[in-house]
Parts: C-alpha cells; structure tokens; sequence
C-alpha cells in the first residue's frame, strides 16, 4: 500500500481504517525521516487545538466578567423614574387649558416627596430610586383644581405616563326659580345658558347639562318668564351648589 501526505495526515486525524492504520505504522517504524516530519506535524496539530481552547475560554471568561462587570453597575446606579403629566385629550376643555397642579410620590422608605405642575413644568424627576427596587410600587397623586383626582401604584420604572382628566365641576347648572315677593316657586320658567335650555318643573327646578367642550369657568344664564323681568347674570357652574334666582314682576302700568 503506497503512503501518501493524505494518508499521514487522517492518521493525525484518526481517520484511517485498521489496515491503513497498520500501514501507515510500519511505513513510520521503517522511515526516521518520516516519523519526525509526523511527530512535529503531532506537535503543531496540537498546539493549534491547545490555541483555540485558549481562545474560547478566554472569550467566554471576558463575556463572564463583562456579564458580571453589568450586573454590578446596574445594582449600584439608581434609577431615575420620569413622571409626564399628560391630558387626556378625551376630556379636554378648549376655553380651560390646564395650569397647575401637585404631584405626590412615595415609594419604599423614601419621604413624601411633593412637586409643583404647571403649563410649563409637566415632566416629573423621581431620582436615587435604587435599582433594586425597579419594579417595586410607587405610589403617586395628583391634584388640580378642576381635574379628577389620581390616586394610584404604578411600578417602579425609567418612564410613565399619568393621564389626567377633567372633572365635571364645571359641567352642571342647576337651581331654583321663585317669585321675589313671595318666595314661591316658578314653573314654566325658561332658562338659557349659550344655546342650551331647559324650563322649571312645578317646583321651580332646573338642571341644565353643559358639554365638554362649551365648558367654562363662568356661564351667562337667563331666565325669562311672562309677567317678570328677565334675570340675566353670569356665575360660576357648580356640580354641587344650586342657584337660587327670584324674578321680580313686572310692573303693569
């Protein structure tokens, strides 16, 4: 069986069948020359595998330590979690763009921190939050005149958004119609607010509901009846106070 470089090289390998194994020994126990030139060529195989091994391990070492090198600056930098204060455009009011307000943040054993918001100022720094505690609740609430109040636990993020709402405060008039003279009710009475109204029960009561968008933090209200001079006034809605309104009759000539 003829030996050739190919030969020698799957015997490196261990590539070789029994026979060619066999061959190739007696060809080497026969040949110096040839046996050296295989032993180096042993030596440099392996060498290079001892050299890739290296390499391996040592990337992989590296991608350890820098896995290590990250666990670490994250447990040791605090977060900084940012609070925008946004309207929910679903309950804007046009003529009643928002001013101001205060936000309320606590979490974990931090104090009770307080900030200002206004048109201006609508993004909130909570800072030195530690990292361990990501995720963990924080507890904010907002107030503003004329806003619905937010009381929530939101978890402890880089960023969040706090969609504020109007209240209804400014969305309702309501009230009483009476006779200035005597006090007693008016029934039939009308009462105008913009293009809106609504007429006196038998009671003298009135209820008129303004839409969002024609809101606003005074109304001019009349209220005409036959018989009366006509009220013409402008106060502020309340969702809560009635207004009490007295005509004064006319005097017949």
């Amino acid at each position: 069986m003829q030996i050739t470089d190919e030969m020698l090289a799957c015997y490196l390998e261990g590539k070789l069948t029994g026979e060619e194994k066999e061959a190739v020994e007696a060809y080497l126990s026969s040949n110096k020359k040839a046996m050296d030139a295989l032993m180096m060529a042993r030596y440099e195989l392996g060498f290079r595998h001892v050299k890739r091994r290296f390499y391996v391990i040592g990337i992989i070492g590296f991608v350890l330590l820098a896995c290590l090198s990250l666990l670490v600056w994250c447990l040791l930098t605090p977060i900084q979690m940012k609070v925008n204060i946004m309207e929910d455009k679903a309950f804007v009011i046009p003529n009643l763009p928002f001013k101001k307000g205060t936000l309320e943040c606590h979490y974990a054993d931090n104090s009770l921190q307080c900030f200002s918001i206004s048109t201006e100022s609508r993004t909130v720094f909570l800072n030195d939050i530690p990292y361990r505690l990501k995720g963990n609740p924080v507890h904010l609430v907002f107030e503003a005149e004329g806003y619905q109040t937010i009381d929530t636990i939101l978890k402890a993020q880089h960023c969040v958004k706090l969609r504020i709402r109007r209240n209804n405060d400014l969305g309702v008039v309501f009230g009483r119609v009476c006779d200035f003279e005597n006090g007693r009710p008016i029934a039939g009475a009308m009462v105008t607010l913009l293009d809106l109204m609504a007429t006196t029960d038998a009671s003298g009561q009135f209820r008129i509901v303004i839409p969002l968008e024609k809101q606003n933090e005074t109304q001019r209200v009349m209220v005409s009846k036959a018989g009366y001079h006509t009220w013409d006034e402008i106060y502020r809605p309340s969702a809560t106070e009635p207004w009490l309104i007295s005509l004064e009759k006319e005097v017949q000539p």
